[in-house]
């Protein structure tokens, strides 16, 4: 196989993290903008292979290290006009804390997405929009790199936590905190929600992977039924697998491509619709962005070698398909491949993380989703709905959707507004007004989506 197709899977998967980033923020040229007590240098992880720590006293750790070697980025970064930097090393995470001249005494934990497979693990700021609201409003903000990269939500919650305790030692208790998470950073808001009972008083999910271990049972999901509808066999949890050039050569040749499907393809693009929530606004485009991306996590581990990959299944799901395409949903859910789930791995008292979240949620919880989101669907926020409606806890989660295709395109006023929303229902105990995720998406969204974007089914060109 040629370099460029090795690391295809690679760049797919960058794609993705792009999209899910948080605001990128190169390092100061010198610290000096930093407070005396936040010096810190690149510094290498312990070599050997070592167990998230513990976040608190009286929590058991969500997550489950990888046991590999870790580098750590130099978290230095300039602060905004008004605000003061502190950074550094906490255990094996880097951390960046943002605190406005005048502040209101509230803290803003960000928790980042899903960041690559890579060994460098580097701190991201909460999106440009986002922060420089936060600075302007008082708050002060915190965000950790988390020990280790990869799908890794339990981290992510317990490095969190970890960095909430510092940043009480260092400035003192705040009078309110709250976890802003994006993409993989959604399922640390619902692990947080439901397992640091007490510690936030509200968040805010972002284009949010809030069903857990769902999301990989996403990814396994699309890539059997591109298996079964194109003919291929995929030699998925076989010994030096290689599904790469298959991905990119003989799948393409079987379903064509987005804008030219086969018969084929076309099958396959309205068994997506309906893994993905239904009609809905820019579902085309959202394909369209996902169509080779979903497959990356399959192509970086064909032998389902991974916590998360071993994890997830494809056992229950029930396919959908519109009429007319020449084959139905009865056939394709006899059809379709069935991925069984190791017990070992999908297992809430072993791996917390790797397991569906209950819904159990402890605080008030906004989210925003966009209708055109294939890399994290819609559907998840429509499972997550229901399990926190059986959890008995609906009055605390408010769910909007914003038209829009891609992962994680918000615009600054929806992300202040449901910031602000949030603030002051935590502040005031005013529910804020939401969409109902329950039903029919053919035409949701108009309440919070600001602006319409181009192209949008309502009337914008």
């Amino acid at each position: 196989m040629s370099r460029a197709l090795r690391l295809l899977p690679f760049l797919l998967l960058l794609a993705a993290i792009a999209a899910c980033s948080g605001e990128s923020a190169p390092p100061a040229d010198t610290p000096a903008a930093a407070s005396p007590a936040a010096k810190a240098e690149p510094s290498p992880a312990p070599p050997s292979p070592a167990p998230s720590p513990s976040p608190a006293a009286g929590y058991r750790p969500l997550g489950t290290s990888a046991g590999v070697a870790t580098t750590i980025a130099d978290p230095r970064f300039d602060p905004v006009p008004g605000a003061r930097a502190s950074y550094g090393i906490l255990g094996r995470a880097a951390y960046r804390i943002e605190v406005p001249e005048n502040w209101n005494g509230e803290l803003v934990l960000f928790a980042h997405g899903f960041a690559g497979f890579g060994t460098e693990v580097a701190v991201q700021n909460p999106p440009r929009a986002l922060r420089e609201f936060l600075i302007a409003s008082g708050f002060a903000w915190a965000a950790s790199s988390y020990s280790e990269n990869g799908y890794v939500p339990g981290i992510g919650a317990d490095d969190t936590l970890a960095l909430k305790r510092h940043f009480e030692a260092e400035f003192g208790r705040p009078d309110r905190t709250y976890l802003v998470g994006a993409s993989m950073g959604g399922n640390v808001v619902a692990l947080a929600l439901e397992h640091h009972a007490g510690e936030y008083d509200g968040a805010l999910a972002l284009c949010g992977a809030l069903g857990g271990i769902e999301q990989i049972d996403y990814f396994v999901s699309w890539v059997a039924l591109a298996e079964y509808l194109s003919g291929l066999t995929f030699p998925i949890g076989e010994p030096g697998a290689d599904l790469t050039s298959i991905f990119l050569t003989r799948l393409p040749a079987r379903l064509g491509t987005p804008q030219a499907p086969t018969q084929a393809g076309r099958q396959f693009a309205s068994a997506i619709k309906y893994l993905t929530g239904g009609p809905r606004p820019f579902f085309a485009e959202g394909f369209a962005e996902q169509y080779l991306v979903n497959f990356g996590l399959a192509m970086v581990d064909p032998g389902r070698r991974l916590l998360v990959t071993r994890a997830a299944t494809n056992q229950d799901h029930v396919y959908a398909i519109d009429p007319g395409l020449g084959i139905t949903a009865d056939q394709l859910n006899a059809g379709v491949r069935r991925f069984a789930p190791d017990p070992a791995a999908r297992n809430a008292d072993a791996h917390p993380d790797a397991v569906p979240t209950t819904g159990r949620i402890t605080a008030p919880l906004l989210t925003l989703h966009n209708t055109g989101d294939l890399f994290v669907p819609i559907s998840l926020e429509q499972s997550y709905l229901q399990k926190v409606r059986a959890a008995g806890r609906q009055d605390l989660l408010v769910q909007r959707a914003i038209r829009a295709g891609g992962h994680c395109q918000f615009s600054q006023q929806e992300l202040t507004t449901a910031f602000s929303d949030l603030v002051r229902w935590v502040r005031e105990g005013v529910r804020p007004a939401g969409d109902d995720l329950s039903g029919d998406l053919t035409d949701i969204g108009r309440q919070f989506t600001s602006p319409l974007r181009p192209g949008d089914p309502g009337g914008v060109n």
